[in-house]
């Protein structure tokens, strides 16, 4: 399953757009523990490879044509659900961090026009809100990744 995830990785990249200024979601160094959750380490590197990829759509580049990013919001939700059944394996940033991306899922909820309009849209306050929203989201779920 691991591997599917870094060929995954080495295919978005080969297919990408080139920018080499997109944040990207990067696994913690390794430490001299073991994982908290390891069966959950390969669906949260896809899902972060995902979030990393739907960047440039906000930056009003161009995606990969297999744009899977209408899903994205479903995916971080459904692998937030799986690491929240065991949290308590969780350093307390991860609790945290776990806790915030869903706060900050709900609050972007209501921006889908805004990231189908590459991160802008007509209504100014709800740029501003939405872009807090997602770069929250973004560093949230790094937070969780990294701590799994």
């Amino acid at each position: 399953m691991r591997y599917s995830a870094i060929a995954l990785a080495f295919l978005l990249v080969g297919c990408g757009t080139g920018t080499t200024s997109l944040p990207t979601i990067v696994p913690a160094p390794p430490s001299s523990s073991a994982s908290p959750l390891p069966d959950l380490q390969p669906r949260l590197d896809a899902v972060g490879i995902l979030l990393t990829s739907c960047v440039a759509r906000l930056r009003g580049e161009p995606v990969d044509p297999v744009d899977n990013c209408a899903h994205l919001m479903t995916d971080v939700a459904g692998v937030l659900d799986e690491v929240d059944k065991q949290a308590d394996k969780l350093p307390p940033a991860g609790r945290n961090a776990v806790a915030e991306a869903r706060r900050q899922l709900g609050e972007i909820a209501p921006c889908e026009p805004w990231f189908a309009g590459g991160g802008q849209s007509a209504d100014a306050q709800l740029d501003v809100r939405c872009t807090r929203a997602w770069d929250g989201l973004f560093a949230n779920y790094s937070a969780v990744r990294n701590s799994a």
